[in-house]
């Protein structure tokens, strides 16, 4: 690996996303580990907040072409994680909502995050928690 210091700041990244993949995976399931994962979370916010969440939405936060999230919606529909519901106003819109399964599985996952968190800041200092910050 080169000596920049970015790339040093991307590799590392990348190794804790895998980590935590393989946790969520070991810990909850593998079908939500990584972007579904983290689409459920935002799905789910939203709904919290009575914010309906669309197709494009998704598109917007994650940077991710219409047909790979259309692949990822229907995958997570077909395992039960979401709904896609239509909208009165627009017949072509699909409101995107989490189903009770989806709620569920997605506490795990929060649980299983603060897990390896506490564990990733095992061993550290304030003074060195507040540099890597």
């Amino acid at each position: 690996m080169s000596g920049h210091f970015g790339a040093l700041l991307s590799h590392t990244a990348r190794m804790l996303r895998r980590a935590m993949d393989t946790r969520i995976a070991a810990e909850v399931t593998p079908e939500l580990s990584g972007v579904r994962g983290m689409l459920l979370g935002e799905i789910i916010c939203a709904n919290n907040e009575n914010r309906d969440v669309y197709q494009r939405d998704v598109e917007q936060w994650f940077h991710i072409r219409r047909s790979s999230v259309t692949a990822i919606l229907q995958g997570m529909e077909q395992d039960g994680f979401i709904t896609r519901c239509s909208v009165e106003k627009d017949a072509r819109l699909k409101r995107l909502a989490a189903t009770p399964k989806g709620v569920a599985y997605h506490d795990r996952i929060r649980a299983s995050i603060d897990r390896f968190e506490h564990d990733l800041q095992q061993g550290l200092t304030p003074e060195e928690m507040a540099a890597a910050r």
